[in-house]
């Protein structure tokens, strides 16, 4: 049985998001993590929300209201221009268009890696101690 709710946190700012991955509804709050282990990240802009989160079975992607499994063997992308990037994975028909983080280099903790999730994923998707973490 899948928990039907993931506490997910934002990699840009202090929020969380508790998000029922069946109905797809979201609810955030700035306030303190309700869980005290990871339970996974999430991006929101716009209209575009996605999140990355552990499961049994290794780490899942949410996006439009399914789930999509982050397998090794994916052809993922990422594009940067001076103020946007495009994320894309061949398999999965996604594509999501978003602005470069305002927070890269901002201070010595938030180089690429930490502020921008699509970047996280592009240069660690393939590694293992990435799936562990993203494995419960």
């Amino acid at each position: 049985m899948i928990d039907a709710v993931v506490e997910l946190s934002n990699i840009e700012i202090h929020e969380h998001c508790m998000l029922n991955r069946i109905t797809g509804e979201r609810e955030y709050n700035n306030g303190k993590k309700q869980m005290p282990y990871f339970t996974g990240k999430y991006f929101k802009e716009e209209n575009i929300f996605f999140a990355l989160y552990p499961t049994d079975n290794g780490p899942i992607m949410y996006y439009e209201g399914k789930e999509y499994p982050l397998k090794k063997d994916l052809h993922i992308y990422l594009t940067k221009t001076e103020k946007s990037r495009e994320f894309r994975i061949e398999e999965y028909n996604i594509c999501i268009q978003y602005r470069t983080s305002q927070y890269v280099g901002f201070d010595v903790w938030s180089d690429e890696k930490d502020v921008d999730l699509f970047y996280q994923i592009e240069q660690s998707y393939k590694d293992n101690e990435y799936y562990k973490k993203f494995t419960k």
